[in-house]
């Protein structure tokens, strides 16, 4: 009886929306409650719902922030969960507010609008403010890209100009998995018909991507920071030697048994101080949280803040959703109970062909466990693209923001990578300035400063190459070549030419062939398909990902060749910027390594099982938002 009535609502508040919302007029806001009336906003705003499956009553909220200032580029925002609401980037990453304990709002500088068009969006459907009937509630990938591509051609029809500013998907934690697969099918109904979308790249930050490298990931970064006491690594050992196993035949978008392995590093860090229990936050490694509050799953703290704004009528009528029942939830877990049976395949698979067409950027916090950026840097090392395995030669080359370094950049055909220095899963919300600098980057955009803050890409200086074949064209080398040709030594000339044919032949039959490290360029309107970096790196020995050495690890890093977009800056041991890091609340100090290790896998030292432990963690999100 009440699934009936819930239904007919739902039926009534479908047409009404179809009939009453038709131009973008009906979802321009007003009026945003919190803001204090002196404060000038320069940015207009839009929302409210999109019917997208009819026969399902599935509609789709969205919150669109738009510049006065005309801007060419257009960015979709996801969070992750599944089934976390965007409101989460609006309001605690990306966007343009913070809400305070007294739902008033403050307006932020660090926003990603200043220099595109951003659009938040709850889906899957019944996702935040979105909207469906018990049945309708997507049961698979294919069914979740499937609506998001309906949304976007509808928003289209209502805001015509969107469609033709060049746009960027981006997103978070579980959007890792959302951004590739509708990346993947936009651009093939591009290749099959019509330019229809301009799509000029997709950002992914602390991404659930690849699921056999996270699993593997998880044991790595808890016992590379000392997370976990010695005597619950037995335990864990064999859990996660019994997800491997599993792993070898399957490519899911996650594996339950695998789940466990998590589970059992937050369990090993439990403690109890004063009569509560506490462990480890599984979004900011740094930080301790109740076990009650479900490790991790209560941070931020703005959350609580977020939903008592959200679920304010004042606010429900300005973004026209005032016929919504339930109230705004953070998190739904209707939608993630209802992709459990999900079998799709990871969105790891769909990374190489979108690589052959835009840029890609991944970005992350280090101090991130349940997506953490040693699982990113081991998923991209088993990676081919572009006719190469791996970074190969690219270097991670110094980011500062003002004076104070931020993170590393690494980058090699279409594929970046952006690691930020003390950030958590949810980096725009603990380094706001430094993931606008990232974003403006990856779109080419902003004359290296954020927010008025002068930021910069530093590089090493190359040492002598000893190389076979490898002229770096250096000032020396010049002048020798210069007093060869003053004697007029033609057959010393022919002579150093010959050697040097040899010379090179041998070195390109010991070094693996592959595609050059600049951008293969946008398929769409002749775009240059730019990175963060827009640079070609060499560094003198490339990662061998089967190597096994646990004490193998990457040589340093130098940039040989200046690209066209971004200029590395020479420096001092010096001006490095490094800055002490916080000590963690369970391991103390940690330490960042500059090197990453060459394996790929925790190596088995035997088959023996050890009992599991008794204690059941609370219930968690897979990835959070």
């Amino acid at each position: 009886m009440l699934s009936t009535i819930r239904t007919r609502a739902l039926l009534l508040l479908s047409t009404a929306i179809a009939v009453a919302a038709q131009t973008a007029e009906d979802y321009k806001v007003t009026t945003v409650p919190g803001v204090d009336g002196a404060i000038a906003l320069n940015f207009s705003q839009y929302a409210g719902h999109i019917e997208i499956t009819p026969e399902s009553h599935g509609n789709l909220f969205f919150w669109s922030i738009q510049p006065d200032v005309e801007t060419e580029k257009l960015i979709i925002w996801l969070n992750g969960g599944p089934g976390c609401s965007s409101m989460d980037g609006l309001f605690m990453g990306n966007g343009p507010y913070r809400v305070n304990r007294d739902l008033s709002l403050n307006v932020t500088s660090t926003g990603w609008q200043e220099h595109a068009t951003m659009v938040f969006v709850d889906q899957p459907v019944g996702t935040g403010y979105s909207l469906v009937d018990d049945k309708g509630y997507a049961k698979n990938m294919v069914e979740v890209m499937d609506q998001f591509v309906t949304f976007i051609d509808k928003l289209f029809e209502v805001f015509p100009e969107y469609k033709e500013k060049e746009m960027y998907l981006a997103g978070e934690s579980y959007a890792g998995t959302y951004v590739p697969y509708f990346a993947s099918r936009m651009l093939e109904l591009n290749r099959n018909g019509d330019k229809k979308y301009r799509l000029q790249g997709i950002a992914i930050g602390n991404g659930w991507i690849s699921p056999q490298h996270q699993y593997d990931a998880y044991i790595d970064f808890a016992y590379e920071k000392g997370l976990v006491p010695e005597e619950h690594k037995p335990t864990i050992d064999v859990v996660h030697r019994n997800c491997k196993k599993l792993l070898q035949y399957s490519n899911t978008i996650k594996v339950d048994e695998c789940e466990m392995v998590l589970e059992k590093i937050v369990d090993a860090t439990i403690y109890e101080q004063d009569g509560s229990k506490y462990c480890i936050n599984m979004y900011d490694s740094r930080l301790t949280s109740l076990v009650d509050d479900g490790c991790g799953m209560a941070w931020p703290v703005d959350i609580a803040d977020v939903t008592n704004y959200m679920r304010t009528s004042e606010v429900m009528s300005a973004v026209h959703v005032e016929k919504f029942k339930g109230g705004w939830t953070e998190c739904g877990s209707k939608v993630g109970s209802s992709l459990n049976g999900d079998k799709s395949i990871s969105s790891y698979d769909l990374l190489p062909k979108i690589l052959e067409e835009i840029p890609v950027l991944l970005f992350g916090g280090d101090q991130d466990l349940i997506c953490n950026m040693l699982g990113i840097n081991y998923l991209i090392g088993n990676m081919t693209w572009n006719g190469a395995k791996g970074f190969q030669d690219a270097t991670a080359l110094e980011w500062y923001v003002g004076d104070t370094q931020a993170g590393s950049f690494q980058q090699a055909r279409n594929l970046s990578l952006v690691t930020v220095y003390e950030g958590s899963h949810m980096v725009s919300y603990d380094k706001p300035l430094e993931t606008l600098d990232m974003m403006n980057r990856f779109m080419g955009v902003g004359d290296n400063k954020a927010n008025g803050v002068p930021t910069r890409i530093v590089g090493g200086t190359t040492p002598p190459s000893t190389s076979p074949g490898n002229n770096d064209g250096s000032p020396s080398q010049e002048s020798d070549w210069s007093q060869y040709y003053g004697m007029g030594t033609l057959a010393l000339i022919v002579v150093i030419c010959f050697a040097g044919v040899l010379g090179y032949c041998w070195y390109k039959s010991r070094k693996p062939a592959f595609q050059g490290y600049g951008p293969t360029g946008s398929h769409m309107d002749g775009g240059e398909g730019l990175g963060i970096i827009g640079l070609q790196k060499k560094r003198h020995a490339k990662l061998r990902i089967d190597d096994q050495d646990d004490t193998n690890e990457l040589d340093e890093l130098v940039i040989e060749t200046p690209g066209t977009l971004f200029t590395a800056e020479g420096y001092s041991d010096d001006d490095r910027g490094h800055h002490q890091r916080a000590a963690t609340a369970i391991a103390g100090n940690t330490i960042r390594k500059k090197h990453i290790p060459a394996r790929f896998a925790i190596e088995d030292d035997d088959d023996n099982e050890v009992p599991n432990n008794t204690f059941t963690p609370p219930p968690m999100r897979d990835t959070h938002a």
